[in-house]
């Protein structure tokens, strides 16, 4: 596996894109469970924000409780996941702000744009201490639609 990606299995993609199409027209968010670059587990956390059409709060609880889980598991937290139910599949100016007043900036971010509703799209980026965003390959189980 390349250093600039993160391997996601299609059932957890699968399982983002449904937390998000049900969610919809609020902005969905979660944290994705691993080691290292590759994906184990996804759990879907409750958006509270005040305005969750287009912004998001996880709630606190949902995630520590997912934090907790992944300890048990000898796995951490290796990636934050969020909607974008009205724009490309691409960080916000918000998204970055958020992740440096947060110092969540070893995990990946992977979002999920419903622009077409029929098509999500989900990409994934990392976020440097400047916020710099690099886009990395989502990697995953089974044949590609396109090569590289």
């Amino acid at each position: 596996m390349e250093n600039n990606s993160i391997f996601i299995p299609k059932k957890i993609i699968g399982e983002i894109i449904l937390h998000s199409l049900r969610n919809d027209p609020n902005e969905s968010c979660g944290v994705l469970q691993g080691s290292g670059q590759i994906v184990s587990k996804f759990h879907p956390i409750r958006n509270i924000h005040e305005a969750p059409q287009n912004r998001y709060t996880m709630d606190p609880g949902e995630q520590r409780k997912a934090d907790d889980v992944s300890d048990d598991e000898g796995e951490k937290i290796i990636g934050i996941f969020h909607s974008h139910t009205h724009t490309q599949a691409y960080l916000s100016e918000t998204d970055v702000k958020n992740a440096l007043t947060s110092g969540y900036l070893e995990e990946y971010y992977v979002i999920v744009s419903l622009v077409e509703k029929t098509r999500p799209v989900l990409r994934a980026y990392k976020i440097s201490k400047t916020g710099e965003i690099t886009e990395v390959i989502v990697d995953f189980d089974g044949p590609k639609y396109i090569s590289r």
